[in-house]
């Protein structure tokens, strides 16, 4: 091999190097808010755009410090409202009333509400699952996921009669949550 071709051959190499880094900035969007770059997929879902304007506000928003905070303040609020839940009728039966828990039941439906728009406003931001930074990516994430997969229960008529009672048990991993929303505790564990 000559000197020649081995210019060439490097030059060959380099311009398919500069190919696959445009092919990635064109798959890649780029969203600048509150000061930094957030690069997550140019198409959510196949169908939302990193130029449209609907994702652009989306993204502004699931980045936004005081989504988190009141995401936050909204599972400690969720949580408090766990521990005040009165057990009782699990002791004295079906017939047993608590006008705490019916009122607490409401509650419950209101966090629920906050907690899909919090995960769909996620997924239609960052999109679901193909990109690297997309929602389920982050195993955080599973866990919020199934959170509000399994609070959708509450939603189901007839759930408390039937067997799927069962999985309003797994409302006591909201709690958990707050990991995902504080980054200090997402290092330490």
């Amino acid at each position: 091999m000559d000197l020649k071709s081995i210019v060439l051959a490097a030059q060959q190499d380099t311009s398919m190097i500069n190919e696959k880094k445009e092919k990635k900035k064109k798959r890649d969007g780029k969203f600048l808010v509150h000061g930094r770059e957030v690069i997550y997929d140019r198409r959510s879902l196949f169908l939302l755009e990193a130029h449209y304007p609907f994702r652009k506000a989306i993204v502004w928003f699931i980045e936004w410090k005081w989504f988190d905070r009141f995401i936050t303040t909204i599972i400690l609020g969720n949580s408090v409202m766990l521990a005040m839940t009165d057990y009782n009728d699990r002791i004295y039966g079906p017939t047993y009333f608590s006008k705490i828990n019916s009122e607490l039941e409401y509650v419950d439906n209101v966090f629920t509400g906050i907690f899909i728009i919090e995960c769909v406003s996620k997924i239609l931001g960052m999109g679901f699952v193909v990109h690297a930074k997309s929602y389920l990516r982050d195993a955080w994430n599973w866990l919020d996921f199934f959170v509000v997969c399994v609070s959708l229960v509450n939603f189901i008529p007839n759930v408390n009669s039937g067997g799927l009672k069962v999985l309003r048990t797994f409302r006591i991993l909201r709690p958990l949550r707050t990991i995902n929303a504080i980054p200090m505790m997402k290092q330490q564990i």
